[in-house]
């Protein structure tokens, strides 16, 4: 199993993923602190930057890549990535939102016999997903980085818009 992006969305997903026990979990992300998150706390995740996706997934993964990817980063190079980790016959599930349209490159693609699924986030499980979360199968408390009262919003949405001090969320309090 690949997850390329270790930002919330992709830390939810690695979350419900182990849930499934796979037998090999990557994740992959260009930003140095979401690697760190998911290494303190998830051990036996391996984790790795985009620079060396290809060959890191070839070298842990049977049959020419991951039977699995799901691309959780939303950009064209982790679009790209996607499918070319991806072993033959695999799936490659894209959960990212693009800012603009994106294409398939067949004439690369011919051969891997690819299946893929889109969709984004779906509100239908989330009586599912709370009750794993209050069952503490699914622990997402890690990705909240800093806290701010709702007096100092502005300087929240700032922090986190440059992703400045290892931001990955932040939790608005709004009565203490």
């Amino acid at each position: 199993m690949l997850i390329i992006g270790g930002g919330p969305t992709g830390y939810c997903t690695l979350e419900c993923v182990l849930l499934k026990k796979p037998a090999r979990v990557i994740v992959c992300d260009r930003h140095p602190e979401r690697l760190a998150l998911i290494r303190a706390h998830h051990p036996e995740v391996l984790t790795t930057g985009p620079e060396c996706l290809r060959d890191f997934t070839l070298s842990r993964t049977e049959h020419g890549g991951a039977d699995r990817v799901i691309e959780c980063g939303g950009s064209d190079e982790s679009f790209k990535l996607a499918w070319q980790c991806a072993r033959p016959n695999a799936i490659v599930t894209v959960v990212a939102l693009y800012d603009r349209a994106q294409s398939l490159p067949l004439p690369d693609m011919y051969g891997k016999n690819l299946t893929f699924k889109t969709g984004g986030v779906d509100g239908c499980d989330c009586a599912e997903i709370l009750c794993l979360i209050a069952a503490g199968k699914i622990d997402t408390t890690p990705l909240i980085t800093h806290r701010y009262p709702l007096s100092n919003i502005e300087r929240a949405f700032e922090l986190f818009e440059h992703r400045r001090d290892g931001v990955i969320k932040v939790a608005v309090e709004t009565m203490k």
